[in-house]
């Protein structure tokens, strides 16, 4: 995908922090699962481990983020430990950047990345053909100058994955292709802009909105497509 990241604060930029929410379902030693393990969720978890195999985990991976017609800085991606008490957790990263990024200024970045959803579990994964597709994407952090959130210096707020804890980002807009089964009926966040048949019993739905936290989708051929206008 491709990312433009706009620093609206007077600081000169450094790096960059990405969480990769979906490697809290990597391995027992995230901080997700050490939390839940003993937390209210516990008996949940319990009965997700119990599934046999392998196909109940879930991960992502940057392959390669580059500026655009710049430099790769794949070689640069570090696994980041911001809350200090866990260093096998793998849901945040940090980029130290060629260049740090002046006040005002934008990066623009091409991010290649796979994503295997875990069985579902904590709003995301697969259950058999239901999809709910929640964090799935390598998700830039929030940077926050001095006197937002009550900082005297800037800096990046970005937090591991915690079992007790909801998700903190910025608002930006979103234009995303999912290309899904035909027979698969499809929810996204936003408005549908275009469908097309692709002739190999496949359809791309592209899906735009300006301005929201986040992008999350669901998809099924079990679904009931309704239609509704709302005053």
């Amino acid at each position: 995908y491709d990312l433009t990241w706009w620093n609206h604060t007077d600081d000169t930029i450094p790096d960059l922090y990405f969480h990769l929410y979906l490697n809290a379902f990597k391995n027992l030693d995230s901080t997700f699962m050490r939390e839940a393990s003993v937390g209210r969720e516990g008996t949940l978890l319990k009965d997700w481990l119990s599934i046999p195999g392998n196909e109940k985990w879930g991960w992502v991976d940057i392959e390669k983020i580059q500026i655009v017609n710049g430099a790769d800085l794949t070689p640069l991606v570090t696994y980041a430990h911001p809350d200090g008490g866990n260093s096998q957790d793998q849901t945040v990263v940090r980029i130290a950047l060629p260049q740090a990024i002046p006040p005002k200024g934008t990066i623009e970045l091409s991010v290649d990345c796979t994503s295997k959803l875990p069985r579902a579990l904590a709003r995301t994964g697969y259950d058999g053909n239901y999809f709910l597709v929640g964090q799935w994407f390598p998700k830039i952090g929030v940077y926050e100058g001095p006197g937002e959130g009550g900082r005297t210096a800037g800096d990046w707020n970005c937090h591991e994955f915690h079992a007790n804890t909801e998700f903190f980002a910025d608002y930006g807009s979103y234009d995303v292709n999912l290309t899904v089964p035909s027979n698969f009926v499809i929810g996204a966040t936003g408005f549908q802009r275009n469908m097309t048949k692709n002739g190999d019993g496949s359809t791309t739905y592209d899906f735009y909105q300006q301005d929201v936290h986040d992008f999350a989708w669901t998809a099924s051929p079990r679904f009931i497509k309704a239609n509704r206008t709302f005053d």
